[in-house]
């Protein structure tokens, strides 16, 4: 059965290769039945004629590259490309620097915390860079006294947690840290504990006792 003027047409209506265009083999009597272009659609549409997926290049390897990039990995010295200011524009960090500063500062000022004055030299001290970010504005506020320190609601959680780290703390606490008092004590104890174990003097020589001939010689002497 020849099939190859069908496949053709396919092909141009599949808008592919004929080496893509794939038949139905249990309709083949249907396709070389087929004589025009409207013919071809009615099977495409039936599924007796599809195009084989073109081969392309898989993106399997680029998405666990990603992934590991967005992981933090691959970012050493040997996979940058570029300066710095290309790899990280100078204005967005520095729009990502400043822009909440300006709204916390917008926000003390609404809730009247400071005046229009205060604000004003806040603002441009932030702009010369005295700032580092949000957090070290709020401390060298505290510290000039414009804002009070919120005290926080402690919760039983972090109770324990700070409970932990006292007894971790005075569990290995070191002797520069003592009192005075509990420094001489420890010494203290410490001497005992040499005195324990330190090793007794060696006993004195006794002196070997004399032989029979010395004491005859001795017993002569004071008899004479």
């Amino acid at each position: 059965m020849d099939i190859s003027n069908q496949k053709r047409m396919a092909a141009q209506v599949l808008d592919c290769g004929r080496n893509r265009v794939c038949m139905n083999p249990n309709r083949l009597d249907d396709i070389s039945e087929a004589v025009t272009r409207k013919d071809i659609r009615k099977l495409v549409a039936s599924g007796a004629i599809f195009a084989r997926q073109s081969t392309g290049q898989s993106r399997m390897r680029g998405l666990v590259r990603a992934a590991q990039k967005k992981k933090g990995r691959r970012r050493g010295p040997a996979h940058r490309r570029g300066g710095t200011n290309a790899r990280f524009n100078t204005k967005l960090r520095w729009m990502m620097r400043i822009r909440p500063i300006r709204i916390r500062l917008r926000e003390l000022r609404d809730n009247k915390t400071i005046d229009r004055t205060t604000y004003r030299k806040l603002y441009m001290q932030a702009k010369g860079g005295m700032f580092h970010n949000r957090s070290h504005l709020d401390t060298q506020l505290r510290l000039r006294g414009i804002i009070k320190t919120e005290a926080k609601p402690s919760t039983k959680r972090a109770e324990e947690r700070r409970r932990l780290r006292r007894e971790a703390a005075r569990s290995i606490i070191m002797p520069s840290k003592l009192k005075k008092g509990d420094r001489k004590l420890r010494r203290k104890g410490k001497k005992g504990k040499k005195a324990k174990f330190e090793k007794k003097p060696a006993p004195a020589a006794v002196p070997a006792p004399a032989t029979t001939a010395e004491t005859a010689g001795e017993a002569g002497r004071k008899e004479a």
